[in-house]
């Protein structure tokens, strides 16, 4: 149980990195783009920004659940990519509909997963709520 608590925490570490320069990336290279826009933004501005955001979100978020499912497979909790795949989407959206378990010597493990999710999509809500807050006050309609 201990090496699961361990190398869970290992994963989740190393998701959670890249799931924030995931982010920072994002933000540092809009700033760039947008940096000279400031407050009102136009429509389309507000649009294009908050749009590469939801993408940016998406795409981490994509990169992390490929990390979870690749080391479920590879470690052997789960027997094919497909069913890796699906179960690390359920696990890390915290859907956990049961239908597909881990073995004993991975229900741990499998738990950080869980854990990976709920910090990562708190991270995106905050992240897109801060982006919004800072767009939509002064968005003028054109």
């Amino acid at each position: 149980m201990y090496g699961q608590i361990f190398f869970g925490s290992l994963l989740l570490a190393f998701c959670a990195v890249v799931y924030i320069v995931c982010l920072t990336v994002t933000a540092v290279s809009l700033e760039r783009l947008f940096g000279h826009h400031k407050p009102p933004y136009a429509f389309k501005h507000a649009t294009l920004l908050l749009g590469a955001i939801v993408v940016a979100i998406v795409f981490g978020h994509t990169i992390v659940v490929w990390l979870w499912s690749s080391v479920f497979l590879l470690s052997g909790a789960l027997p094919n990519m497909e069913e890796s795949v699906y179960f690390t989407l359920v696990t890390y959206t915290t859907l956990g509909y049961g239908d597909l378990t881990l073995d004993e010597s991975f229900r741990v493990f499998g738990t950080m997963a869980a854990i990976t999710g709920l910090l990562n999509f708190g991270l995106s809500t905050a992240f897109l709520a801060a982006i919004v807050l800072k767009i939509l006050p002064g968005l003028k309609a054109q």
